[in-house]
């Protein structure tokens, strides 16, 4: 392990025992040996974020579970988590999240992949080699993907059972391919969106769709739905290694990069692509996860 990667494993053990206290960043930085601003750059190579933000997005995401697991006044969490105020703590929360404090209370929805888990050494030592940092933009033509669907939670949520329901619908979908309309392409494609009639109990909850590319016009025959997708623009990344550990992926793309890149997600479902890569989805396994993506708006002068 070199020194860089060990300094930044002792900086977030630090974070870890300082959520609830007052922790500086040129203190990180010291106690690590660099200056604050060498230091800053080594953390965002490790990690995929800077310094500052990702001890603020740990001590959110704490607080969310605080607001969660128990009926203390939101003042409290608010200081105890090292917000000055109500106010101040209500509008990080709601900047990160899309929900305030009182309202994640009241409904239980949040957006979760925003949240920012806890960063273990074995996460660190998986970042650079299990997702392609920085993707490719690619384009996409319309899709018309012919598969059975489910209802499922995703990653981070705290109900999430997205591996126990998709997998169970690949094995559903999967011996049905033989007998489908030709595929268009080599992939088989997972498709995730949230349902059109939002009518589940969980506020989380996404629709999964198992499928494949076919040709435009073909009618599916029940239990089998066609979702038909634009042509449009992605952003095309590379999760390497178990399927078990997808959902780590998908916090670094919405979680980090994300936020720091000139786009904003765009219209339509986020897509996984599977080809002869994927294996058994064990350890060796790869295959692509694209999202749509459009320009950032500019700011106002």
């Amino acid at each position: 392990m070199n020194h860089y990667r060990q300094a930044v494993l002792r900086s977030l053990d630090t974070i870890e025992q300082g959520l609830r206290r007052p922790l500086a960043l040129h203190a990180l930085a010291r106690r690590a040996g660099f200056s604050l601003w060498h230091f800053h750059r080594i953390f965002a190579e490790h990690t995929g974020e800077s310094l500052g933000s990702y001890l603020r997005k740990r001590r959110l995401t704490a607080a969310a579970g605080e607001l969660a697991r128990s009926d203390r006044s939101v003042l409290d969490v608010a200081l105890d988590y090292q917000f000055e105020s109500h106010e101040a703590f209500t509008r990080a929360f709601k900047a990160a999240f899309d929900a305030t404090p009182s309202e994640f209370r009241r409904t239980g929805k949040l957006a979760w992949l925003r949240t920012r888990p806890e960063i273990t050494p074995a996460r660190l030592h998986a970042l650079p080699t299990q997702t392609t940092m920085k993707p490719r933009i690619v384009s996409l033509p319309a899709l018309n993907l012919l598969g059975l669907s489910a209802r499922f939670v995703p990653p981070l949520s705290p109900a999430a059972d997205n591996l126990d329901v998709v997998p169970k619908l690949y094995e559903r979908f999967c011996p049905l391919i033989p007998g489908l309309p030709a595929m268009l392409d080599q992939y088989i494609y997972g498709a995730a969106r949230y349902p059109t009639d939002r009518a589940g109990a969980n506020p989380d909850e996404r629709e999964y769709l198992a499928s494949i590319n076919v040709a435009a016009g073909t009618k599916p025959k029940k239990p089998l739905v066609l979702w038909s997708i634009p042509a449009g623009t992605y952003a095309c990344f590379t999760h390497r290694g178990p399927i078990a550990r997808f959902g780590e992926t998908i916090h670094y793309v919405f979680g980090t990069w994300l936020p720091r890149s000139k786009f904003i997600h765009g219209d339509g479902p986020n897509l996984d692509r599977q080809d002869e890569r994927f294996g058994d989805g064990g350890p060796d396994s790869e295959f692509d996860f694209l999202i749509p993506v459009k320009p950032k708006p500019a700011r106002r002068q």
